[in-house]
């Protein structure tokens, strides 16, 4: 990938975090910080994804027809900017290895998104109690996958070389 696709790349990722943040739901009655299946980095109950989901009412649909569709795009371009990050700073063994966690992440990602959907088509909170745990515990490991990454990237610009 060349320098300016590398840069398009990056913009790209960052605009539809930014456009995901924006397009949750502001509003979610205390029950959770973050206004966000997805942000929720501590294990969340069953009925704690039911509380959220009254609290968020009509503010619904912002999850279902923009965070979500945002959200089917954004995995992939965050795991194809790590992968070129990776690629860029790490000998080859080490880039596949962790391109391969990159994967991974998208993949969880991609799972976790498809279990809160189940959720977000019942507001009123006729899921299964399973989806709940299913989502949780795939957050957090979509968490900790993107904490191991961040922490082998950040290694790898810290040993990079002066120009």
């Amino acid at each position: 990938m060349t320098d300016a696709g590398f840069r398009a790349l990056i913009l790209l990722t960052a605009a539809l975090f930014a456009a995901m943040a924006l397009a949750s739901p502001f509003n979610c009655g205390g029950v959770w910080r973050l206004c966000s299946f997805d942000a929720q980095i501590l294990p969340y109950s069953p009925a704690e994804a039911r509380a959220y989901l009254a609290a968020i009412g009509p503010a619904i649909w912002r999850y279902l027809w923009i965070v979500q569709p945002l959200d089917l795009v954004f995995p992939a371009t965050l795991c194809l900017l790590i992968r070129e990050a990776v690629a860029r700073r790490a000998p080859g063994p080490l880039a596949r290895r962790l391109g391969k966690v990159a994967v991974l992440y998208a993949g969880v990602d991609y799972v976790e998104n498809a279990i809160v959907r189940i959720m977000l088509e019942r507001p009123g909170g006729d899921f299964p109690d399973f989806a709940a745990r299913a989502a949780s515990g795939m957050t957090i490991l979509k968490c900790l996958v993107l904490a191991i990454l961040g922490v082998a990237l950040a290694r790898l610009w810290l040993r990079r070389k002066p120009a």
